[in-house]
């Protein structure tokens, strides 16, 4: 026996006939569907009028802003957690260009923001409404850092208010001109870098007076060295001399192989294992990604970590030892010690 459903109501572009005959054919294959004289037009851009075509553009427009909000807001908890370190990144900022692509300026203005928006909750509504946008509060954010920075003058948070009360619906250049005012500044410079197809870089820098002729004092005293009166020879010369007496040889303590026996359990490690684990030319930070396996990799502001602590018995001996970067040895700290967050 064939089993026929049936249903009434209307449904768009088709009547009750068409509908018994769809379901009648999902149980009686020797059925014919016939086709739908009148299919739904494939939606083109290009024909809406200009009135609907701006009225879209405006709907997704505010959409986009609704869901930058909703963005900053993620970033704001995503730094909360530190969940960047336990992925295995360094910083906030190399998790958003790595891991989900964005661009190095994109990411450090959303992570600007979000920061902003953290102390000031409702400038969220600013930003959702139009009123505000990222570009404007990175530019706040980063001249009251350096104002904050140089005068030794915190900005406190009902003066930051006032000052994006003032940037509201105007241009990026009229909030330039209003930061500069507001905090007598002649101009923010910032340094850039591009990168070119063979990965050299461009730097573009801005400096004073004052540093250029202590750049060019430095100059003059190498140049028995770095011959060619190149800046880029320069600061390469002084940033392996920089790395060179910043080595472990130089910053560890020479004591006899009596202390050092006496010692294996204490809290002195010898030049030898610094020097193992610390090795400028290989060292990198070892912190992986538990899930992922995906090793962090920077070679930034390395630091001796315990693979097994000294509380749970561990030794002060090379095999012991892991190179972290600053920001994966805290975090494991905080780990071991339970410290972080509840998720």
């Amino acid at each position: 026996m064939e089993s026929v459903f049936k249903f009434k109501g209307p449904t768009k572009n088709h009547n009750e006939n068409n509908t018994a005959v769809n379901f009648e054919s999902k149980f009686n294959p020797k059925l014919e569907v016939k086709k739908d004289s009148n299919p739904e037009p494939k939606f083109v851009i290009s024909r809406l009028s200009n009135q609907d075509l701006m009225g879209r553009f405006g709907k997704l427009v505010q959409t986009e802003r609704k869901i930058t909000e909703l963005v900053l807001e993620c970033i704001i908890e995503i730094d909360r957690r530190k969940i960047y370190l336990e992925k295995a990144y360094p910083s906030l900022f190399d998790f958003l260009v790595k891991e989900f692509g964005y661009s190095p300026s994109s990411a450090m203005r959303r992570i600007e923001s979000a920061r902003l928006l953290k102390e000031i909750p409702e400038m969220s509504e600013k930003i959702k409404s139009g009123a505000i946008n990222l570009s404007q509060l990175a530019k706040v954010q980063q001249t009251i850092r350096a104002v904050q920075k140089t005068s030794n003058v915190k900005i406190v948070t009902a003066q930051k208010k006032e000052i994006l009360n003032k940037i509201e619906f105007v241009t990026q250049a009229k909030t330039e001109l209003i930061l500069a005012q507001e905090f007598d500044l002649p101009h923010v410079h910032f340094e850039k870098e591009k990168v070119h197809k063979d990965e050299s870089i461009t730097l573009t820098m801005t400096f004073t007076k004052a540093q250029m002729e202590l750049l060019e004092k430095a100059q003059n005293l190498i140049s028995h060295t770095v011959h060619d009166k190149k800046w880029s020879e320069m600061f390469v010369y002084l940033a392996q001399k920089e790395i060179k007496n910043r080595s472990p040889k130089s910053q560890v303590k020479v004591v006899s192989i009596r202390n050092e026996a006496e010692n294996v359990t204490s809290n002195y490690i010898s030049l030898k294992t610094r020097r193992t684990v610390l090795d400028p030319q290989n060292a990198c930070c070892q912190f992986k990604d538990p899930s992922t396996q995906k090793t962090c990799g920077s070679q930034k502001f390395l630091q001796m970590d315990h693979i097994q602590p000294l509380w749970a018995g561990g030794e002060n001996c090379s095999n012991n030892f892991q190179a972290l970067c600053a920001q994966h040895n805290s975090y494991r700290y905080k780990i071991q010690a339970g410290l972080l967050p509840e998720r």
